[in-house]
């Protein structure tokens, strides 16, 4: 009974996870789009607007996974028993996050954002990627969309790390160079 929870929760997270990630942009919540609250910051760190595309990716993988962990025959799958409730505790991350920049709690992004990286690094070393073996419809329905997912979380925290500092307006303890300093020093050469 506990094994089928797990699976409806999991699936049920998912779910939502990705009806506030559309909504974030489709209403959008608090009146701001996500792309347009990033591009208010003035950071070098910032991911083309194109490859945030990846999330179509991340939304299709998490929904094969949903789909595939629920499968009766995955109750007892001992790697999906151990990374659920880790999925469960990503989305929640995921979903505050939205919410927190959404409203303008950067700070607070970043908990959230950090949350989410461990609990996805977690699901990652559960499934024991690159050193167990297992179905092709395991890895590609479990492994891969978690890869992907990792990878870009991994990218978004440090995206997040740039925005947060130029949010409090950090100077890198005064040896911060005002922007464009690169650029007449290589005019010199």
């Amino acid at each position: 009974m506990k094994n089928t929870i797990r699976q409806v929760v999991v699936s049920l997270t998912v779910l939502v996870t990705i009806i506030i990630n559309i909504l974030a942009d489709v209403l959008p919540i608090n009146g701001l789009n996500t792309g347009k609250i990033s591009d208010s910051f003035h950071v070098y760190f910032v991911p083309a607007g194109y490859v945030f595309a990846i999330w179509g990716i991340i939304y299709i993988g998490l929904i094969a996974y949903a789909i595939y962990q629920a499968l009766p025959v995955q109750r007892e799958n001992p790697r999906l028993q151990s990374t659920g409730w880790w999925v469960v505790l990503g989305g929640l991350a995921n979903s505050i996050w939205i919410f927190l920049w959404h409203y303008e709690q950067f700070v607070g992004t970043l908990g959230a954002m950090l949350i989410l990286l461990a609990t996805l690094i977690a699901v990652y070393l559960h499934l024991g990627i690159g050193q167990t073996k297992v179905t092709t419809g395991e890895t590609w329905a479990v492994r891969i969309p978690f890869s992907i997912y990792l990878g870009w979380i991994t990218v978004a925290t440090v995206a997040n790390v740039t925005d947060v500092l130029d949010f409090l307006k950090w100077n890198a303890f005064g040896s911060a160079q005002p922007p464009g300093w690169w650029l007449s020093w290589a005019q010199c050469w």
